[in-house]
Order: C-alpha cells, then structure tokens, then sequence
C-alpha cells in the first residue's frame, strides 16, 4: 500500500510539473500570439481609416489591443492634414467601442463610446457657424478657396453649399464621453488663436440632445495670455443652432496681450457665464485686477460688471482705487479690433501720490476718457481736472484747474488757472513731450484792479525765455 502511495504521490508531482511546464509555454505563446495580435489590429486599424469618410486626412497607429469587452489601447496614433499639418499627436490613449459594431465590421459613428487621450497634442479649428472644422482655408486650393469665399457672401444656392473641411459627420450622431488628460490644444476660431497647456477635459458628447462639458488649463498664450482658463457647462444641441449654457473663468490674463497698453503685465481675471446660441452668444460676469497701469494713471483694486455680445464687451459700474481717491467708470473692448473706450470720474486724488512731489499737495477730482484705435501705441487719453485748496511748498492757492491730455509720452495741460490769495494765475497751455518741458505764456491776474500781466512769455523756438513783468495790451481786459 505504502509502495502504491508513493507512486501515485510521484505521479501527481511529475504531472504538475508537466502542467506547469506547458501552463509557461502557453503563455509565452499567448503573449506571442497577443503581439502578434496586437500588430495585426494596428494594420486592421490603419485599413479601415482609409475606408472612414468623416475625418479628412491620413489616420495611423502604431500598436493597438483590444478585449472582449471592447476596450481598446493604443500608442502613437497620428492624424496628419493631407499637406502634412498634425491635427491630432498621442502617445497613448484608450477607447472603448460597440462589441457588436466590430463582429459585423459594421462602424458606425457610435460605434467608439468612449475616448481617452493622454499627454495628447490636439490642433482644433471652428468656422463661422461654431462647427468642427480643422481645415484652415489657407489649406484650400485657390479655385476652392475662391469658392468658399463667394459662398460666405451669399452667392451661391443650397444646393451646392458643400465645402472642403476635415470633419465632416453629414448629420451621423455621435454619442461618446470624451476624456483629455494633461493635453496641449491648438485653438482657431476667426482671427483667434489659442494654444494652451496642460488641459484637462471630461466631457459627456451627444450631438442629437445634450452635452456635457468640464475643461481646465494651465497656462495659455496666442492672441491672449494667461494663467488658465475653467469652463462648466453644457450644450443643448436640439435647436437647429446650438445653444450654450456655460460658466466661463480666464485667470490672470495679461493687459498688454490685449493691446490695453504696453509691456503691461498686470493680471486680470474675467469670471462669466455664456449662454444663447453657439454662433451669436451672450455673456454676463465680472472682471478684477489687483493693479492697472497706464499711461499716467496707476489703478488698484480693479473691479466691474462685464457684458459680452458680437465679439464687444461692455463694463459698467466699475470701481477703482487711484492716488488714494477713487475712480468710477465704464467703457467698452472689442476683442477683434482691440479697440476699446474707457470713460471715468475720479474724485478725491491726491497731488502727492500723482506728482510723487510731497511739496505739492491738494485734492483733485477730474473726468477722464481713454480710448485706443487698436495700437496699443496710439492710446490718448484726456479730460479736465479741478481741485480744491492745496499748497506748493510753503505757497497756498485756493483752487486749480484745467484740461489735458496724454499720448505716448506727449502730456498736454490747456486752460489752466490757479487761483491764490493774491490773484490769478492762467497759462493756455504747456507740455512734457519726450521728458521736455514746453510752457505757454503765463498770466497775471490783479484781483483788484482786473489787470492782466504776462510774468512769462511762451518758449521760444530755441528752447529760451523772454521775461517781463509789464502789462500785456492784447490781455489787457483778460481775466
């Protein structure tokens, strides 16, 4: 019995020796097999881009392997434009898709569910109608070019509206949750144009109902800089235009990016919510700024309601602390042009702070405009001041006043008049162009005898002064 024992004990051993050896062998052959595998769905993959006509351009993948579940993981996938222009570079991703869809060889646009890239570079173009498009026309041959430009005019009936572009769904639905993880995307809408780091998107897509969208930045430059950019929401795709309900927050934004002056490094943050049709939406929110520097002024505290509309916002209500007074204003950005208007009252400034000079000091209160062209070298800004008593060093006046205006480096005060204990002082005008100091004549007024005398001609020419302490005839009656 004992003899028995042992040889079915041996026999057991050697038999699971024997599995162990071919249970190896199997999975190195499994692994064989799934490589092999893994390479031949690549080149399934490959073929049946060439087949898809939704996306425009050469589609490849490098590796690819599936499950019985229907998630798939890829690495180096490449969408190229057929003159070479990455649309679309990721390392590696994963998808799941439709079991069914692949026994049939049946892909539809439903057929992926869900898409995930990761450290993926993503270029993205929208036309005028806010619709995918990643053929910029510049990519168009001339006759088609030519063609797309005539249609945007009108010209051509419905019929023949067709247009070359690298997405083209044709009214198929796609319905996928679309997940970005740590991205760079490339951004084209108009003359816009975006590239920001770091992104991060989780968004429920359904072209035929409602989708749902979360995206985050990092920092991102173009024609705007910043610090990021948040975005929540959805988009109702129901109506024939689609429509929008978003909140919006741009962090830290860069002035001088917007052509608000220049070298002006000032951060501003706009927080908003966009609703209405994805054409033509409207926007509502705030704008802050801890500090902003232009020309001459020196704002802090900076904030306001803000409207968006057509490419145009809109501030209203905007407060502001400067030179230890306050500022109230409102004004408008187109953000095509850069055009914008900013219209202000300041009360309560103080001369010191504004001079930097602690020997001249009074309360001011002024009205000021500020507009640009677009230029940010071209910006003027001008209006009137007046103040009430103050004091030059150990001179006391009861009030000053005048207007001016400022244009890059070329400061210009007309009509001023101090008025002091002893009398008036009036000068037509004086500049500071270039750091140079240019005065007009300056006048006396007797307060009791109504006289009018110049104690300063104007600069000559060559830079010197004529003095005079007589009675100027052509001011004679002046006051």
């Amino acid at each position: 019995m004992q003899l028995f024992n042992e040889s079915v004990s041996e026999k057991v051993k050697r038999g699971a020796g024997i599995f162990g050896i071919v249970a190896i062998v199997a999975l190195i052959i499994f692994l064989v097999l799934a490589q092999i595998a893994s390479r031949g769905a690549a080149r399934l993959f490959n073929r049946e881009m060439l087949k898809q006509d939704m996306l425009r351009g050469s589609i490849t993948v490098e590796s690819i392997s599936a499950n019985l579940k229907g998630d798939v993981v890829f690495e180096n996938l490449l969408w190229v434009q057929p003159d070479g222009d990455v649309i679309l570079r990721v390392p590696e991703g994963s998808f799941h898709v439709r079991v069914w869809d692949v026994i049939t060889r049946n892909f539809k646009s439903t057929t992926i569910q869900r898409l995930e890239l990761n450290n993926a570079l993503v270029s993205v173009g929208f036309n005028e109608n806010m619709e995918v498009d990643f053929l910029e026309q510049k990519h168009l041959s001339p006759g088609r070019r030519e063609k797309a430009a005539e249609q945007k005019k009108g010209l051509f009936g419905d019929a023949d509206k067709e247009e070359e572009t690298n997405f083209n769904p044709d009214g198929r639905k796609i319905k996928a949750e679309i997940l970005l993880n740590d991205c760079r995307l490339e951004a084209r809408y108009r003359n816009r144009h975006y590239i920001m780091n770091n992104v991060n998107v989780d968004m429920k897509l359904d072209t035929s109902n409602l989708t749902h969208v979360k995206l985050s930045t990092g920092k991102f430059g173009g024609t705007m800089v910043g610090g990021g950019i948040s975005v929540a929401g959805s988009v109702n795709f129901k109506p024939e235009t689609p429509e929008m309900d978003l909140d919006v927050s741009i962090r830290d934004v860069e002035p001088d990016s917007l052509g608000i002056g220049m070298k002006l490094k000032d951060h501003m943050t706009l927080v908003t919510k966009l609703t209405g049709p994805v054409t033509s939406p409207v926007g509502r929110g705030t704008v802050r700024m801890k500090e902003l520097n232009i020309p001459a002024l020196h704002f802090t505290d900076v904030i306001g309601d803000v409207n968006y509309s057509n490419s145009l916002f809109r501030l209203t209500d905007v407060n502001a602390k400067v030179y230890g007074g306050r500022l109230k204003a409102r004004g408008d950005y187109n953000l095509d042009t850069r055009r914008y208007n900013i219209y202000g009252k300041g009360t309560d400034l103080d001369s010191r702070i504004a001079l930097r000079d602690m020997n001249f000091s009074c309360r001011v209160d002024t009205e000021l405009t500020v507009r640009c062209d677009g230029n940010p070298r071209h910006i003027l800004i001008y209006g009137n001041f007046k103040s009430g008593k103050g004091r030059y060093s150990i001179i006391p006046f009861d009030s000053l006043q005048g207007r001016f205006s400022n244009r890059y480096r070329e400061l210009k005060i007309y009509d001023a008049k101090i008025v002091m204990p002893f009398g008036t002082i009036t000068t037509d005008a004086f500049s500071i162009i270039n750091g140079k100091l240019t005065l007009g004549p300056i006048l006396y007024t007797d307060p009791d005898t109504g006289k009018v005398i110049t104690i300063r001609k104007a600069d000559r020419k060559d830079g010197s002064v004529e003095k005079s302490g007589k009675q100027d005839d052509a001011v004679k009656n002046k006051k």
